[in-house]
C-alpha cells in the first residue's frame, strides 16, 4: 500500500473574546452575525468545517462541505460528523428562544443513522427545530440530508438551561 501524506491547516479564533461577544447580544442577533460573517463561527466549527446558513425563531440551518479528512477506516464520513452538526443545529435552536443571560447545553443526545455519507466534496444540510422550551430544560429534533436532500441521519436532544453568568470567560 503506498501511504501518501495528506495535510490540512486552518486557522480560528479566540473562543474567550467570541464567547463575551455573543452572550452580549441576544442570540439571534450573534448567530445571523456568525451566517452573515461578521461574527467568526465558533472554533469547533472551524475544525470541522461546519457553515451556519440561517437562524430564526426556533430553527437553525448549518452546513458542511464533506471531505476525506472526515473518513473512517471504511471510507465513509465519520459518524461523529453527522452527530456533532446535529446536536450543534439542534442547541441553537432551543437558544433561539432563550433571553440575553441565558444558554444552554446539551444533557441527552440520540442520533439515527439512515445512510452514510461519502466524503466526496458535497454539501450536506442539517435542520435544527426547537419542540419545548421550558424554565430549566428544552428539547429539539434535528435533520441532515445529503446533496441531493436524502436523509442521512435524524435526532432529538434535550437541553439544560441555565445562566450565562457561569460560562462567559472572565
Amino acid at each position: 500500500m503506498t501511504r501518501k501524506q495528506r495535510a490540512r491547516s486552518y486557522e480560528w479564533h479566540d473562543p474567550q473574546e467570541l464567547a463575551r461577544t455573543v452572550f452580549g447580544r441576544e442570540h439571534l442577533d450573534w448567530m445571523n452575525a456568525m451566517a452573515n460573517g461578521e461574527l467568526p463561527p465558533a472554533p469547533f466549527a472551524t475544525t470541522l468545517g461546519m457553515r451556519p446558513e440561517r437562524a430564526e425563531a426556533g430553527h437553525v440551518t448549518f452546513s458542511m462541505d464533506l471531505h476525506e479528512w472526515m473518513a473512517n477506516p471504511a471510507g465513509v464520513v465519520h459518524g461523529g460528523m453527522a452527530a456533532t452538526i446535529l446536536d450543534s443545529v439542534m442547541t441553537l435552536a432551543v437558544m433561539t428562544h432563550l433571553p440575553r443571560g441565558k444558554f444552554c447545553t446539551t444533557t441527552d443526545l440520540n442520533v439515527h443513522f439512515v445512510r452514510p455519507l461519502f466524503p466526496n466534496g458535497e454539501r450536506a444540510v442539517a435542520d435544527g427545530h426547537a419542540v419545548h422550551i421550558g424554565l430549566s430544560l428544552g428539547t429539539a429534533e434535528g435533520r441532515l440530508v445529503d446533496a441531493r436532500g436524502k436523509i442521512i441521519a435524524h435526532g432529538t436532544g434535550s437541553f439544560a438551561i441555565l445562566d450565562a453568568t457561569s460560562a462567559v470567560p472572565r
